[in-house]
């Protein structure tokens, strides 16, 4: 098994400044010594998944351009796609350069899919067929104590990283790359029925009438995982890295979840997306040797010297989400995880809002430190006594860090 991990975008980064260093001098660096050439970039891919499937089309732009990516962006072109069958499914642009396919596509394993394209000014573009390979289940996914060691000691990061098993790895194409989504719930255990307004002078304790007592924080992948069973005689995937996740994100975590998504990819997406790999480890600065353009697997018909980059993905997909509370992780990463509403539950004070703030009842050394702490206090009532008390915001308010609203699938799968 061979498993792979880059950034996915730091390739893609590479690729928009389409770099030719001609300067024989590196004591100094200057922008006019790189040459820039204008070209398509494509970001697209289409699965066996019922959903609305996209594509993105922009140009890349120079190093030392201020342009925005909206500015970038292919619009109004014709976009779709065409199985072996010549079946024609035609994508829709919702936002420039972002062309969706109807909510109720999919893709049929063991047919074949082409991309095409038709710019606003009459250029036309075509990907090679690429057939739909079914993705085997995947079987676990488990979390382990690990530590990222960043430029030293002083820098670790201690975590749990994500592993993914699958058993029957030489039912798909036999090359996979990942995709993961994770879900943080985050419910205060002081919930913020009031709050203290500051009118200019004094502090005045008024009704609050929303509810942010309960919300949810998801964040995506941005990197590539790659994993491959081609050399592995059993047919099986074990102990495929995913996902790294510091002990410091679940500081204020109730339940955690992580979908990943595995996608049985093509041998020719396999061997584009390795080239990226390979290009991102020789190329640390801009004086590394270059190892020029990556072109993937879409060409244009009016110009067979034009290069396009980008690849045209073709991949079945199969997903699996786990829920976990927070003694579902290892045990280990446990003492690493700072509890802030355990380290800063509820706390008294005799005295007045202002005073708390102004942080009088310390000694006037210590005021200052004290001062910035209380600073991130919000005060909250006890509901069976009705007192007033002071706790953390992050325990007091959701939306911290976090958003309204839970997530259609949570708890539904």
């Amino acid at each position: 098994m061979r498993t792979i991990r880059q950034n996915k975008y730091f390739g893609i980064i590479l690729f928009v400044v389409a770099l030719i260093v001609t300067a024989s001098c590196v004591e100094e660096f200057e922008t006019d010594s790189i040459k820039y050439e204008k070209l398509m970039v494509v970001d697209a891919n289409i699965s066996d998944q019922v959903k609305a499937h996209s594509v993105r089309l922009f140009y890349t732009v120079p190093i030392d351009s201020e342009v925005s990516q909206g500015e970038t962006a292919i619009t109004g072109a014709s976009v779709w796609v065409e199985d072996d069958q010549a079946n024609r499914i035609d994508f829709t642009e919702t936002s420039p350069g972002t062309y969706y396919s109807p909510s109720d596509f999919a893709g049929t394993p063991g047919r074949s899919y082409a991309l095409f394209i038709t710019t606003n000014d009459g250029k036309n573009y075509q990907s090679s067929f690429q057939e739909l390979v079914s993705s085997p289940e995947i079987t676990n996914i488990y979390n382990r104590y690990h530590v990222e060691l960043g430029d030293g000691e002083a820098t670790s990061n201690p975590g749990v990283q994500f592993f993914i098993d699958v058993e029957n790895a030489n039912q798909g194409s036999q090359f996979y790359r990942y995709e993961w989504v994770d879900t943080h719930q985050i419910i205060v255990p002081y919930p913020k029925e009031v709050e203290a307004v500051h009118n200019g002078q004094r502090y005045t304790v008024v009704p609050f009438d929303g509810d942010v007592e309960e919300c949810y924080r998801e964040t995506r992948f941005n990197e590539l995982v790659l994993a491959t069973s081609t050399n592995n005689d059993n047919g099986q995937l074990t102990e495929v890295p995913i996902k790294f996740s510091s002990a410091q994100d679940f500081d204020v975590t109730t339940k955690y979840a992580i979908q990943v998504t595995q996608r049985s990819i093509s041998p020719e997406a396999y061997s584009y997306y390795r080239k990226i790999e390979l290009f991102n480890e020789s190329n640390g600065s801009l004086f590394d040797k270059q190892q020029g353009i990556i072109v993937g697997n879409i060409t244009s018909l009016n110009d067979p010297e034009e290069e396009v980059l980008g690849f045209f993905e073709v991949s079945g997909a199969s997903s699996k989400r786990v829920y976990l509370d927070l003694t579902d992780l290892d045990p280990a990463v446990s003492e690493y995880i700072f509890r802030v509403c355990q380290e800063y539950g509820a706390l008294s004070f005799d005295g007045s809002i202002e005073d708390f703030y102004a942080a009088l009842d310390v000694q006037e050394e210590l005021r200052g430190t004290e001062v910035s702490r209380r600073s991130q206090f919000l005060i909250y009532r006890v509901g069976y006594t009705g007192e007033y008390m002071f706790s953390h915001r992050l325990c007091i308010d959701c939306t911290r860090r976090g958003s309204l609203g839970k997530p259609d699938y949570w708890e539904l799968d």
